[in-house]
């Protein structure tokens, strides 16, 4: 059994309910850089320190009471390089007594990298793409307007009147076309964060739902003397809520959708909700999308929780607690 656990690759351990080292597999010890003789019998606090057991103690607490556990650390090897980790405490239970846990923890640091570089290259490209909207197509447009206009007045001037009734038209939806690209170049490019802070974007990002979709769609700050405006923050929680109103609206055909942001000193909470047919009711909406796994990157990038919860009078909530 030794032989195939230090194969296995993760460090792989068991504690014993007065919090003593009783196994570890051969990554578990290079990690910590123990040998198996200095590792039997030593305490928990000993080996992670003072820091990291007091964040830990939580789960530690959770594990021997009887509940698996599964969180995510930073951790620093012994050689000073500092990876990323998935952790499970798994509580051995002989009746109804917990005698200890399992610890298994898996290097998902290249994963983690990968989930950066796809969140990256997402941003870049609604940049790009709203740059192109904005710069190339927007100004096009604007120019075919123009010119339907110009149509439109010298049929009219030349006595054509049943001709321009029919010119008219083209000239309406081309300026209609045109502000439905400047709307969605505004909602690509994040220049309401940049020039004027979250609050403000997301009043934005509602306006621009309630007049293209012609639904109602409202913004709600609960606290805005306490909101302060971080950078990071800012754009992640803006695009959460871009997704969640899309995924109301496109999935959950919502006809009524509310962007609510309340901050104390404890942490702040964004929430989205809508009276749609929800998760359940909308099969092309499920909760395993690429839009959503963004969504649960950039929460634990900003150290939250991402819950979808249904609405007693129907609907959903997507929720976002930052602390």
């Amino acid at each position: 059994m030794k032989t195939l656990t230090d194969f296995m690759p993760g460090m792989l351990g068991y504690w014993s309910r007065d919090l003593r080292s009783e196994f570890a597999n051969r990554e578990y010890l290079n990690w910590f850089g123990k040998s198996a003789e200095e590792m039997k019998g030593i305490r928990m606090q000993d080996l992670l320190g003072e820091a990291l057991f007091a964040k830990n103690e939580s789960y530690i607490h959770a594990a021997l009471a009887g509940e698996i556990q599964k969180f995510e650390r930073t951790l620093t090897k012994v050689n000073g390089e500092t990876r990323e980790t998935l952790a499970h405490y798994i509580p051995h239970i002989e009746g109804r007594q917990v005698l200890g846990f399992f610890v298994l923890i898996l290097d998902i640091t290249d994963r983690k990298h990968l989930e950066a570089a796809v969140v990256s290259v997402a941003e870049e490209f609604q940049r790009s793409l709203g740059q192109e909207l904005h710069d190339n197509l927007g100004q096009q447009l604007a120019a075919i307007a123009y010119q339907a206009s110009a149509l439109e007045k010298m049929i009219l001037s030349s006595g054509s009147a049943d001709a321009a009734k029919f010119a008219a038209p083209i000239a309406l939806q081309a300026q209609h076309t045109v502000m439905q690209c400047k709307q969605l170049a505004q909602g690509l490019l994040p220049f309401e964060i940049e020039a004027n802070g979250l609050l403000a974007a997301l009043q934005a990002l509602a306006a621009r739902v309630a007049i293209s979709y012609q639904i109602v769609c409202e913004f709600v700050c609960a606290s805005p003397d306490v909101w302060r405006d971080d950078a990071t923050i800012s754009l992640n929680l803006y695009r959460i809520a871009q997704e969640a109103v899309s995924n109301a609206v496109r999935h959950g055909r919502a006809q009524k959708l509310t962007i609510l942001l309340a901050s104390d000193s404890a942490g702040m909470r964004l929430s989205i909700f809508d009276d749609g047919c929800g998760f359940e009711g909308a099969a092309g909406c499920a909760t395993s999308g690429m839009g959503i796994k963004i969504m649960h990157y950039r929460v634990k990038e900003l150290g939250g929780t991402l819950a979808f919860l249904v609405r007693a009078e129907g609907g959903t909530e997507v929720r976002v607690d930052i602390r």
